[in-house]
């Protein structure tokens, strides 16, 4: 097999993977890497999505009777129905062979498409007229903490941008890369579509292009104006009414005025590196130069954990996490679960504890080696932890008090701490990870919680963290198997991590309600570290701004980036 059959082969395994969302985060960043970079891959990528949502719509179109005939009969059990012989399962098993004779066809064509150009089939006067073609003009790369409009196309890494379809985010951000090699950052709120391959129209919200060599010509319409490209980096923010902003970070663009007044005609202009223009409508299109602002140009996307991968449970659902993707620095770095630097639980006040479906119990199973604080703190699993501590409803501004037994005269302080294997360096980006179970109908954003340095120092200072980086609404948010809950005294809880391991817990419940695996990065330099310095562990708190409390179930330090394999 020659370079060329063999690197075909890989990008169509990892289409195939992309498609089948069975996709390794090392094949995605694989993936990402080849389309920017190479042209006749970006091609073959949307000639791919081309097939694969043109056969979607085939099997949506497909007649009833045929339909009847491919999935009626295994409905049935096999263990109450067994299928007499004779003609009629002849037929059925005709009709699967040629079903899957005409599969094999169409993916031994597509193996060859970008060989041979296709050939328009010949259509009889009485066959019924085609519907348009499903066109893929670009596609979904990253997205973070995205959010969409009502009654809008749900987006995911991945997934095809239509020809002519409106999209419409109220939150977030998402990447797209057409087909040219033009990449494209979304913020929301924003409502957007593409109009060919080389054309995006931006009805409202912002957005930062870069245009590559190659991609020169690219467009971005807007209610008053079409802004083309000359090889750039630029950004456009389009208001509700549709006023236009257009800032140039590098090179050339045209801004085209539209006419939207007869006898109206402003002319177009070339802006160049550090201009800037506003347009509105004042009886037509009113042009004016505004100050330059880099800021709007939205380069990448936030560092923060992008996604992870796990084990899967008999409901095919995550257990065991095994690896984590965190963008640092603006590039993404893949870790193993263990390569992440351990913790150990040194205090804990707070109310419950989680446990696998078997429902057993460290401090009840008779081993003296298995504790109920090793469920967080020697435990890749995102079933268990230690979870519901206690908060407090302001930051901590002293020290917490963490006896291993409580002193009545001396109270300690509600929450949990954890101390980290070796010290965590504060490098570019997140620097830790934790992972928070939470029930599928409390907060979509997730519990929010204060992370304190530990130890305390004057100089160093306690975060809020309001919302994940993966959270419920997240794509990348896995369903959990389902688990067991142990609560301690509702009125008094667990004040201590000696009476953790002793006190009496209600027995465990089964948990029916389903669960996701929620994740976020914490940045030490929001801890008031600087670059280079270390952290030794953490104290965190529920904020108390609810009735929910969060719910740890791993955390883990990350390695410095130079040991980092990318």
């Amino acid at each position: 097999m020659n370079q060329d059959n063999k690197h075909n082969e890989m990008l169509y395994e990892l289409f195939g993977a992309l498609c089948n969302l069975t996709i390794t985060p090392e094949q995605h960043q694989q993936l990402e890497e080849i389309l920017a970079a190479d042209a006749d891959a970006r091609q073959k990528y949307f000639n791919y999505l081309d097939l694969h949502l043109n056969l979607e719509r085939m099997h949506d179109e497909q007649p009833v009777s045929d339909y009847e005939l491919l999935i009626q009969a295994p409905l049935v059990s096999s263990a109450h129905t067994q299928a007499p012989p004779g003609p009629a399962a002849k037929t059925a098993s005709a009709v699967w062979l040629l079903v899957s004779a005409v599969c094999l066809v169409l993916v031994a064509g597509f193996l060859v498409f970008y060989q041979k150009p296709p050939v328009t089939p010949q259509i009889s006067q009485e066959a019924p007229q085609p519907q348009p073609e499903t066109t893929s003009i670009a596609a979904v790369t990253q997205t973070a903490s995205v959010r969409f409009a009502e009654g809008s196309p749900f987006l995911k890494v991945g997934s095809s941008i239509l020809n002519c379809q409106e999209y419409a985010i109220s939150a977030g951000q998402l990447q797209l890369i057409f087909a040219n090699g033009a990449e494209v950052i979304l913020t929301g709120p924003a409502v957007f579509e593409s109009q060919g391959p080389d054309h995006l129209a931006v009805r409202y919200g912002a957005c930062s292009v870069y245009a590559p060599d190659g991609a020169e010509g690219f467009t971005v319409e807007t209610p008053l104006s079409n802004v083309v490209d000359y090889g750039t980096r630029f950004s456009v923010n389009v208001s509700e009414a549709g006023n236009t902003d257009v800032q140039v970070i590098e090179g050339e663009t045209d801004v085209r005025p539209v006419k939207i007044k007869p006898g109206s005609d402003v002319k177009s202009q070339r802006l160049t590196r550090g201009m800037a223009q506003r347009l509105t409508t004042n009886n037509g299109v009113v042009v004016d130069d505004i100050p330059f602002d880099q800021k709007q140009y939205v380069s990448q996307l936030p560092d923060r954990v992008v996604s992870y991968t796990t084990t899967v449970g008999p409901e095919n659902r995550a257990e065991d996490l095994k690896c984590v993707t965190v963008q640092r620095g603006g590039k993404s770095f893949q870790y193993e679960v263990e390569d992440l630097i351990g913790i150990e639980l040194t205090h804990y006040k707070g109310k419950s504890f989680l446990t696998r479906n078997d429902g057993i119990d460290p401090g009840n199973d008779g081993n003296p080696k298995t504790l109920r604080r090793h469920l967080l703190d020697d435990d890749r699993c995102l079933l268990t932890g230690v979870v519901n501590p206690g908060g407090s409803s302001s930051p901590l501004t002293s020290a917490p008090v963490m006896n291993e037994e409580e002193d009545p005269a001396h109270p300690n302080t509600p929450g949990m701490a954890i101390r980290f294997r070796e010290p965590v360096v504060n490098d570019v980006g997140p620097d830790i990870i934790l992972f928070d179970l939470q029930v599928i109908v409390h907060s979509t954003t997730g519990d929010a919680f204060y992370v304190s340095p530990l130890p305390f120092t004057k100089t160093s200072k306690t975060h809020l963290i309001q919302k994940f980086d993966i959270d419920l609404a997240s794509p990348e948010a896995k369903p959990l198997e389902k688990f067991w809950l142990h609560i301690f005294n509702q009125k008094s809880g667990i004040r201590s991590r000696s009476e953790l391991e002793t006190a009496e817990s209600n027995g465990g419940n089964w948990h029916v309600v389903g669960a996701k695996a929620l994740a976020t990065g914490i940045d030490l330099s929001d801890l008031g570290f600087a670059e280079g310095e270390t952290v030794e562990g953490l104290f965190i708190q529920d904020v108390q701004d609810d009735n929910d409390v969060i719910d740890p179930v791993f955390i883990g330090g990350l390695p410095p980036l130079k040991h980092t394999r990318k």
